[in-house]
C-alpha cells in the first residue's frame, strides 16, 4: 500500500507541475525552475513505475523484496506452456518411490502472473496446489546450491502452508532440492518422509541429482522451442523425449534415436560410436544401413579415420567427395580397401556435460551433399541424444544405489524384501520351489572390536563376494543388515539348496580373511526353510530361516539346520 501512495503522490505532482508549465509559462526564473524539476522527477518515474511494475506483470525477470539472501529468480512464461515433461516428472517419482516407498513428492515451479509456486505434479494429495513465494521453506530450497532439510517440529506455519491440515506427529520431515532454468531457480522438488531417520546421507546425494535431471529437461525443452521453426518436426522432436523411458538400457535409447534419424534424414549408413576411456578408439554402438564393411572388431582409432574426425576437431563435418578432401583419412582403418566408399560425409559429436561422449556419423555413396537443415537437425538430435544418455546414466546411479547396499553392492534389506515377494508371486504362478536362506556371521562383533571398522568391513565385503561366486544369477542375494546376509534360491529344492548352503559354509570358513598383515578366520551360520513346503507368506518363511539360523547359533555355528529339522527338535 506504501509503494500504491507514493505513486499516486508523485503522478499528481507530474500532472500538476505539467498543467503549471502549460498555464503558467512566464512565471519567475525560481518557480519555473522548481515546476521544470518536478515534471522531468515525475517522468522518470513513470518510465521506472512502467519498466518495474508492467514488467513484473508481464512475468519478466524479478526479484522478490527480500533481503540479498532471499532474492528469487522468476521465469518467464514460456516455460508454463511446457507439457511434455509429463513423462519425465513420472520417472522422477518413480525415482523416489524406488528409494523409499514410503516418500511422497511434489514439483513446484513458480508462476511469475501470481508470484507463487504452483504444484505441478504431485504423489499426494496432501500436497497443497499453491505456495506463497515468501513460505520460508520454498525460500530456502531455491536458494541453495544442495538439497536443504527440513523438519515439520521446527518448521510448523510454513509446513502448514504446503501441506493440508493434518495432525503430524513431530518427526516428519522434507527435503527440497532447486529446479533451475536459465542459471535461474524457477522451482524445486520436495520429498517427504514420515520420519526423519528414513532419509540417509545417500539420499539427500540423489535427490541432488534428481533436480539436475529436472533442470537439464528443461533446458532441453526450451532449446527445442529456440532451434527449430518446422512445428511439426518440433512435435515429433518434442514426442521423442516424452515418450523416452529412462529405464531402458542404452541400446534401446540408441534404437529409438535410429528410428528418429531414419525418418528424419536420408542416407545409407548410419554409425553412432562412442569414446573408449583411453581416448585413443571408440566403440561402434549402433550401426544401420550398409554395415558389411564395418571393422571387425567394432571399434576404431578415432586418429587417421573420417569417423574419428569429429572426435579430434570437436565440431560437426559436412563435406562432399570426402576422400579427395581428406586423402590421408581412412574410413576406419589406415590403409582399409573398403569395397564400400562413402562419398557424403555428416558427423556430430554427441557431448554430456561439455565432454564428447560419442559421435553420429551417416554417410551416402552418392555425390549428394547433405543439406543445412540436415546438419541443423542432427545437431539438434545430437544434443537431445547427449542428455537422453546422460539421464538414462543418472538413472541407473540412482536406480543402483537405491536397490543395493553401499559396501557390498547385494541388494539392501528393502529391496530385497520386494524381490522376494515378486518371486514367491512368480513360484505360485508357474508351480516351482523356493528355498530361504539367512545367514549371520559368528562371532562378528569380536572383529569391529579389537580389529576395528575397517577389518570389520573387510570381512562382510569378503563375505558377500563368496556368496555371490556360489549362486545363480537368477537367485536373489542381499545384505539383510549388518552382518547378517539372505538368499532366495529360485525354483530350487531343500535338496538341491543344502548343496549350496553348505558350501557358502564352507567356503567362508576355509577363506584366509587377511588384511594390513593381520590373518583371522571366521565362521558363519545359516538356516533354511522352503516354499511352499512351510508357508506361503513371505514374513513366515523369513521368521522360520531366522529360526532356523539361530539353532545353529546354539549348536556352535558355522553349519546349516533346516527348518523341517528344527519343527521336529522343537516337537521332541
Amino acid at each position: 500500500m506504501d509503494n500504491q501512495y507514493r505513486s499516486t503522490f508523485i503522478f499528481i505532482g507530474f500532472c500538476l507541475a505539467v498543467l503549471l508549465l502549460i498555464f503558467l509559462p512566464d512565471a519567475g526564473y525560481t518557480v519555473n525552475l522548481i515546476i521544470r524539476g518536478s515534471a522531468i522527477m515525475g517522468l522518470v518515474y513513470a518510465v521506472y513505475f512502467y519498466y518495474h511494475y508492467l514488467g513484473l506483470a508481464s512475468g519478466h525477470v524479478h526479484y522478490s523484496e527480500q533481503d540479498d539472501s532471499n532474492k528469487i529468480g522468476i521465469l518467464s512464461d514460456e516455460i508454463f506452456t511446457q507439457t511434455h515433461y509429463t513423462a519425465l516428472q513420472d520417472i522422477i517419482f518413480s525415482m523416489v518411490k524406488s528409494m523409499n516407498n514410503a516418500f511422497e513428492s511434489g514439483i513446484y515451479i513458480i508462476n511469475p502472473k501470481i508470484q507463487n509456486f504452483e504444484l505441478q505434479k504431485s504423489t499426494s494429495s496432501e500436497f497443497l496446489e499453491q505456495i506463497d513465494i515468501n513460505n520460508t521453506i520454498a525460500i530456502k530450497c531455491i536458494n541453495q546450491k544442495t538439497t536443504a532439510t527440513f523438519y515439520q517440529k521446527d518448521h510448523t506455519t510454513p509446513w502448514q502452508e504446503i501441506f493440508a491440515g493434518q495432525t503430524w506427529r513431530g518427526s516428519e520431515c522434507v527435503v527440497g532440492q532447486a529446479i533451475r532454468f536459465k542459471d535461474k531457480s524457477v522451482g524445486f522438488i520436495l520429498v517427504r518422509s514420515e520420519h526423519f531417520s528414513d532419509i540417509d546421507p545417500n539420499d539427500l546425494m540423489l535427490f541432488e541429482y534428481l533436480g539436475d535431471i529436472v533442470s537439464l529437461f528443461m533446458e532441453e525443452l526450451n532449446s527445442l522451442e529456440e532451434s527449430i521453426d518446422n512445428n511439426q518436426n518440433k512435435s515429433r522432436l518434442l514426442d521423442l523425449i516424452s515418450e523416452l523411458n529412462f529405464k531402458q538400457d542404452e541400446p534401446a535409447v540408441l534404437n529409438t534415436f535410429r528410428n528418429l534419424i531414419r525418418s528424419f534424414i536420408d542416407y545409407d549408413c548410419l554409425t553412432i560410436s562412442s569414446l573408449n576411456e583411453n581416448h585413443m578408439q571408440a566403440n561402434i554402438k549402433l550401426a544401420d544401413g550398409i554395415q558389411a564393411h564395418l571393422p571387425s572388431e567394432n571399434s576404431f582409432n578415432i586418429h587417421g579415420t573420417i569417423h574419428g574426425l569429429p572426435y579430434n576437431e570437436k565440431k560437426t563435418i559436412n563435406v562432399m567427395n570426402w576422400s579427395k578432401r581428406y586423402s590421408n583419412l581412412s574410413r576406419f582403418k589406415a590403409g582399409d580397401t573398403d569395397e564400400y566408399r562413402s562419398d557424403s560425409v555428416l558427423g556430430v559429436p554427441i557431448l554430456i556435460e561439455k565432454d564428447i561422449w560419442g559421435c553420429i556419423i551417416i554417410e551416402r555413396s552418392r555425390s549428394v551433399r547433405f543439406s543445412k537443415d540436415d546438419e541443423t537437425l542432427l545437431i539438434l538430435i545430437a544434443r537431445i541424444l547427449g542428455a537422453a544418455i546422460f539421464w538414462v546414466n543418472e538413472y541407473q546411479k540412482i536406480y543402483q544405489n537405491a536397490i543395493r547396499d553401499g559396501l557390498t553392492g547385494l541388494l539392501n534389506h528393502k529391496t530385497f524384501m520386494e524381490r522376494a515377494s515378486d518371486e514367491i508371486q512368480r513360484a505360485r504362478r508357474f508351480q516351482h520351489d523356493l528355498v530361504f536362506l539367512m545367514y549371520d556371521l559368528d562371532k562378528f562383533k569380536r572383529v569391529n572390536d579389537t580389529l576395528g571398522h575397517p577389518y570389520g568391513d573387510y570381512v562382510i565385503e569378503t563375505t558377500a563376494q563368496i556368496m555371490k561366486d556360489n549362486v545363480r544369477t537368477i537367485d536373489v542375494v542381499a545384505r539383510y543388515g549388518g552382518e547378517e546376509f539372505a538368499i532366495v534360491l529360485v525354483n530350487t529344492t531343500q535338496e538341491m539348496a543344502m548343496v549350496v548352503a553348505q558350501r557358502i559354509v564352507d567356503n567362508i570358513a576355509n577363506h584366509e580373511f587377511s588384511m594390513d598383515g593381520t590373518d583371522i578366520n571366521m565362521t558363519i551360520s545359516s538356516g533354511l526353510c522352503e516354499y511352499p513346503k512351510d508357508s506361503e507368506e513371505l514374513s513366515d518363511l523369513i521368521s522360520f530361516a531366522d529360526i532356523s539360523l539361530y539353532s545353529t547359533k546354539k549348536r556352535g555355528g558355522n553349519g546349516v539346520t533346516i527348518y523341517q529339522d528344527e519343527e521336529e527338535t522343537l516337537g521332541t
